[in-house]
């Protein structure tokens, strides 16, 4: 198959890209456009529009193996763009990559502020709640939109976790004839549509919501009481280590709080959640919508079966479903360096955890949490049962 050349065009359309880019164009086989791009393209090469769903463009490519095939994409093809998934499918040395200015660092440009300073989310394909676990007292986002009425959607979320004085900022068509711009603040936001094609950039005020922390409260997950307690869930996740794009498992995940709260700490990452119960994995998803994490993947069924086509961990939690088989096929499976938590409440599941201990090695402990209750007129000291906790990291 000849090399694609896939090529950013910002909102100037094919007339904006550099002379050399033009003149490969001409030369090609094939063109794939979206209609909006047309204008300004030679007459020479067949010109075709995009695929519906996004993955047939590999069968576009396997379809034309001896012609010159041109990509043409919004702004910089690797941020956020069609170009980051043909690199992942065909490999960097697989296809040309020729980056446009993007339409984030427009907006970044009219707004005056500097790029580093700016967190970039997503809601284009996924869910708008994917908002909330980015917002924060004074934070600045530049938020890739969905349609024309993303701007509302963000607006009615903001308004109602709390950040209603932000300030937002709608920049659609930049660097084009179109140009425009909306202001407007999330809880007084009237504009029910704009076009299509824009970044929203939002300013959080000065006071507002603190984001929760490594670990959230017990009360913003739903639950039936099958719940690592926030305390022990801190200590658990200092260990288990979230960073970018780790994966983790989470066997016998209950209402998934461990991993809501990795996947909160690990932008990028994956947790799978297993558990028999359907129920409450039903329970898991919704928390994590709640808490604005993607990358909850509900796994049901018996972890000893479920676990072994699961792709390779960085950490695993074990909270549940305590066996000496989930235990050794859990340590095999964790990559060089990654760390196994383990969590008991019952003499039994200590048992396991113990016998695991002496076989293997790593931390033992106990931990014990008390919390000041009334009592009468008085406080007094009210004990949670205590959790064993056993962590474990594999060296090799």
């Amino acid at each position: 198959m000849a090399r694609p050349l896939v090529i950013g065009v910002a909102e100037g359309g094919v007339a904006s890209l550099p002379a050399e880019i033009r003149d490969r164009l001409a030369g090609m086989d094939l063109v794939v456009a979206a209609p909006r791009f047309r204008d300004g393209l030679p007459d020479g090469p067949e010109t075709i529009d995009w695929p519906s769903p996004f993955s047939d463009i590999f069968n576009v490519l396997s379809d034309n193996p001896d012609k010159s095939v041109a990509l043409l994409t919004t702004g910089d093809p690797m941020w956020y763009g069609a170009g980051a998934s043909i690199v992942r499918e065909l490999g960097p040395d697989g296809c040309e990559v020729v980056p446009a200015v993007s339409g984030l660092q427009h907006a970044a440009a009219r707004l005056g502020w500097p790029m580093a300073g700016c967190r970039v989310v997503s809601i284009h394909g996924r869910p708008v709640s994917g908002l909330v676990s980015a917002l924060h007292p004074r934070a600045r986002l530049l938020l890739i939109a969905q349609d024309g009425g993303s701007p509302m959607a963000a607006a009615k979320l903001l308004a109602a976790r709390g950040y209603g004085a932000a300030r937002m900022h709608v920049l659609a068509h930049l660097g084009g004839s179109d140009e425009a711009r909306i202001d407007g603040t999330a809880d007084g936001w009237t504009h029910d549509r704009v076009p299509d094609f824009h970044i929203i950039g939002i300013e959080c005020p000065d006071a507002g919501p603190v984001p929760h922390g490594l670990a959230a409260p017990d009360s913003s997950f739903d639950n039936d009481g099958k719940l690592t307690k926030r305390d022990a869930r801190a200590s658990a996740l200092a260990k288990l280590a979230p960073f970018p794009g780790a994966v983790l498992w989470d066997i016998g995940s209950g209402s998934g709080a461990v991993a809501v709260d990795f996947l909160r700490n690990a932008p990028r990452g994956i947790a799978y959640a297993v558990d028999r119960n359907q129920t409450q994995l039903d329970r898991g998803n919704a928390n994590a919508v709640t808490h604005g994490v993607t990358g909850f993947k509900p796994v049901c069924g018996d972890a000893a079966a479920q676990i072994a086509s699961l792709p390779r961990p960085d950490a695993v939690f074990i909270g549940g479903g305590m066996s000496e088989h989930v235990i050794s096929a859990a340590q095999v499976a964790l990559r060089p360096g990654g760390c196994l938590v383990a969590h008991a409440v019952t003499i039994e599941s200590e048992s396991v955890m113990v016998a695991a201990w002496q076989r293997a090695g790593g931390d033992l402990v106990r931990l014990s949490v008390q919390h000041a209750d009334p009592v009468g007129g008085f406080h007094g000291w009210r004990p949670l049962m205590p959790v064993t906790q056993w962590c474990w990291h594999k060296q090799e």
